[in-house]
């Protein structure tokens, strides 16, 4: 999945979405061989889930769960951490940020164990 991709080189954030669902994030990008791909920071507020939505705080790269502190996902953060934005304002900058330090704390990896998954009604 994605191994030819460059990731560690840089990362040009084309477009950031932001969602209302408690701090999701889709981003866009493209890195200096032109290869496009999308990244999505699921938000980490809501842990209660059907069974399937995508999982509350973990990063999908073109719809695939990366496994928490395997070598995709740190090849990722990395190349974020060095990323640039083709437009982007001090807030989304921030957004990226705070994402960032998340996935790089402690409570990234314990965070997992509060999903719940729910039936519907």
């Amino acid at each position: 999945m994605h191994l030819n991709i460059g990731f560690t080189e840089q990362i040009l954030i084309k477009e950031m979405a932001t969602w209302m669902d408690g701090g999701s994030i889709t981003l866009y990008c493209e890195n200096i061989h032109g290869q496009e791909f999308v990244i999505h920071f699921v938000q980490n507020v809501q842990w209660d889930i059907l069974k399937f939505e995508k999982l509350p705080g973990r990063i999908y790269l073109d719809g695939n769960l990366i496994p928490q502190r395997s070598e995709l996902e740190k090849k990722l953060i990395q190349g974020l951490c060095n990323c640039k934005f083709v437009k982007a304002s001090d807030l989304d900058s921030r957004i990226l940020k705070e994402q960032m330090d998340y996935l790089k704390s402690e409570q990234y990896i314990l965070d997992p164990k509060r999903i719940q998954i729910i039936k519907r009604s």
